[in-house]
């Protein structure tokens, strides 16, 4: 018995220590600043071609959320754009096209300068983003990672430079908007490397569906790092 007794105080006092050890990073408010972004941005149209923009708000837990999304173009002789974001090119110049959704009375935005051409423009999708990890605890967490579109998946780059502590419980990585919570987030997958460069396919998923990537310690709930997507 008293062996057993004593078996029992050491394994609580490593959850004790494992637990405060995260519950000292803890986030208890999960609230970002509501965004509103194009998905679909182009460098330019030809005169008289026309694109169909379409743009997410994200609201104040970073969750998509319908709301009364309004579009303008700054220079109407150039590029016309109606209230379901399709733009139409009228003549050669410049011109910015705006998103914009008020909430509360705060107006939050997002814009696409474009040229209008007489000739064919090339519009190439959106393929590469990148990033910096940063631990938000008092565990090792660094790194930079680039994102990759290939075809309707991302594949995640960790670059060389990377490094996480080893002896964290149950550290997962996700894909998010809001990077105090994994409500609503994708999760990637359990962290098994721990250093050096590394890769992650991720299925059916676009290169503007998310803003940051997340370490998170699972078994606690606990963010331990995160790292926003550029």
């Amino acid at each position: 018995m008293p062996s057993i007794t004593l078996k029992s105080r050491f394994v609580s006092v490593i959850l004790v220590l494992l637990l405060s050890g995260c519950i000292g990073e803890d986030y208890i408010d999960d609230f970002v600043e509501p965004t509103v972004r194009i998905n679909n941005p182009i460098t330019g149209l030809q005169v008289s071609t026309t694109h169909s923009y379409m743009a997410t708000y994200l609201n104040n837990i970073g969750q998509p959320e319908n709301a009364n999304i309004n579009w303008s173009s700054s220079n109407e002789s150039v590029v016309t754009i109606d209230e379901q974001g399709l733009a139409t090119a009228i003549e050669e110049g410049e011109a910015t096209i705006s998103v914009s959704v008020t909430m509360a009375g705060k107006t939050i935005s997002d814009q696409d300068m474009i040229i209008i051409s007489p000739i064919e423009i090339q519009n190439n999708d959106e393929s590469g983003k990148s990033g910096t990890i940063m631990s938000t605890s008092g565990y090792a967490l660094k790194g930079n990672f680039t994102l990759e579109a290939n075809g309707s998946d991302l594949v995640l780059s960790i670059s060389e430079n990377y490094a996480a502590s080893s002896s964290l419980p149950g550290l997962y990585l996700y894909l998010t908007n809001n990077p105090n919570s994994v409500k609503d987030a994708l999760e990637v997958g359990p962290v098994t490397v721990f250093e050096g460069a590394h890769t992650y396919t991720i299925k059916d998923t676009g290169i503007n569906d998310f803003q940051y990537l997340l370490y998170w310690c699972k078994p606690f709930s606990v963010k331990v790092g995160e790292g926003q997507i550029n």
